[in-house]
């Protein structure tokens, strides 16, 4: 995975692929991401795995994650506004930024008790993947 000599190049969105709605966000994310500034893969895909290093196995699928090149990893609610500066989108990442961290985790845990709900509200469709 990554450059000749297996590091990471670029940051990684890592996501749920057994979510239709993680799956929906992931290809949004994809799209907007016109510089191509992030690689993506699903949190199941084998090379997810030796990024999450760091993490318990048994928190690995909690959240999404994006992972930077230096190995710091970002998720829940908190993460986001990291997530939309990498892909681009860095006013409204900067306004997310100015929300604090417990309140963004708060309304990620309540999408995520209702994903099953939301999901069906979002249209299907395939699991991005895009290569470090």
């Amino acid at each position: 995975m990554g450059g000749e000599s297996g590091s990471q190049v670029r940051p990684v969105l890592l996501y749920d692929a057994g979510c239709r709605g993680c799956r929906f966000l992931a290809r949004v994310i994809a799209r907007v991401d016109r510089e191509r500034a992030l690689a993506i893969m699903p949190l199941q895909d084998p090379d997810a795995g030796a990024l999450l290093t760091a993490l318990p196995e048994r928190e690995r699928l909690a959240s999404w994650r994006l992972v930077a090149p230096d190995g710091t990893l970002a998720g829940y609610g908190a993460g986001l506004p990291a997530l939309l500066r990498t892909a681009g989108r860095t006013r409204l990442g900067r306004l997310l930024g100015l929300v604090p961290p417990s309140l963004l985790d708060g309304a990620y845990k309540l999408l995520v008790r209702n994903r099953g709900r939301l999901g069906r509200l979002v249209p299907d469709g395939p699991a991005p993947r895009r290569l470090p």
